[in-house]
């Protein structure tokens, strides 16, 4: 599976103040690992792994709207800590990605186990129900470093801001530590849509459903819990800077955990540190997904809009000679 070749930011668009890590994504958090698997089906729907490099993981979630689904939360909030990789999938396949997660945790009956799983509603593109067993060992087979983007793993089925949706990722360094985000993006009207200054008019035909979004946030500094659940909240906020509003049918739902074994307070101002990087991680991924998405085809054979790279590349370069915005 190939990474795309373009970003955000290769096309002119560079959000926030921080600097990135070495590959702006996720998996700049050392020891952290994606993978993807399209359907065997041939459905537009798949599956995505995050995998911290050690499990339990201390961990926490946060909620911007609910209407949406994150499986074992109330475990993480309870007890500070992720027993499984985060497993990503279109609605109607958490149950089957769930089971397959209990198997792949190696854990039996005397040794109970509650998989991470969240979904976004890919019902316009796919049928996410046809999601088998072998789709989520597939993605675990192809853990590593490299996080293709856009219409890949989870993603494929996805939608965002009435654009090809899907997976985005970046990350920011904060003096030692780093800040990475991988969102699973299914949101937002396309008349909101500010694409570093750049503005859209709505769409012919818009989205079904406000579909939702996943955020993973993962880093090295060593948090405790009540600053994980803090930091699980902020590229949260990154999609509002994009233009989301947490739609009415929309979940945004956030998981953060730490590579850290040990814990400590940070203090006020590397906390903020860390909380705008997460912020700014979680606003570019948004910008990364919509660059990388390919148009997909919907159950009823229209085709999704295409993102005009092409068009905002230009009006970007527009901005710089200009020294002001476009809309």
């Amino acid at each position: 599976m190939s990474v795309a070749t373009e970003r955000a930011r290769d096309i002119g668009a560079i959000v926030g103040r921080l600097p990135t890590g070495p590959a702006n994504r996720i998996t700049d958090v050392d020891g952290v690992r994606v993978g993807h698997s399209q359907a065997v089906s041939g459905q537009s729907t798949g599956v995505t792994v995050i995998a911290p490099p050690d499990l339990p993981a201390r961990g926490a979630t946060a909620t911007v709207n609910g209407v949406g689904e994150l499986t074992a939360k109330l475990e993480i909030d309870e007890r500070g800590r992720l027993e499984t990789p985060v497993y990503l999938c279109g609605s109607h396949a958490i149950g089957t990605v769930l089971q397959a997660a209990i198997e792949a945790s190696g854990r039996g009956p005397e040794n109970i186990v509650l998989p991470v799983v969240g979904e976004c509603d890919d019902g316009d593109m796919a049928d996410s129900r046809t999601v088998v067993a072998a789709d989520v060992e597939a993605a675990l087979s192809t853990l590593g470093e490299e996080v293709p983007e856009g219409s890949v793993g989870a993603g494929t089925g996805m939608s965002c801001f009435d654009f090809p949706g899907g997976i985005g990722t970046a990350s920011r360094k904060v003096g030692d530590h780093t800040v990475g985000v991988l969102l699973l993006c299914n949101f937002g009207d396309r008349e909101y849509l500010d694409f570093a200054g750049c503005r859209f008019p709505p769409p012919e035909r818009p989205a079904a459903s406000h579909g939702s979004c996943i955020a993973v946030c993962a880093t090295d500094a060593p948090l405790p819990a009540d600053q994980m659940r803090r930091l699980a909240l902020r590229p949260l906020l990154g999609l509002i800077r994009a233009g989301s509003y947490a739609a009415e049918g929309s979940g945004e739902i956030g998981v953060a955990f730490t590579t850290a074994s040990e814990s400590r307070q940070a203090g006020d101002r590397e906390m903020n540190r860390l909380l705008a990087a997460g912020w700014e991680a979680g606003w570019e991924a948004v910008l990364n997904c919509l660059v990388a998405a390919r148009p997909g085809t919907r159950l009823d054979g229209s085709r999704q809009d295409g993102f005009p790279v092409e068009e905002v590349r230009a009006r970007l370069a527009g901005q710089e000679d200009s020294g002001g915005s476009l809309s």
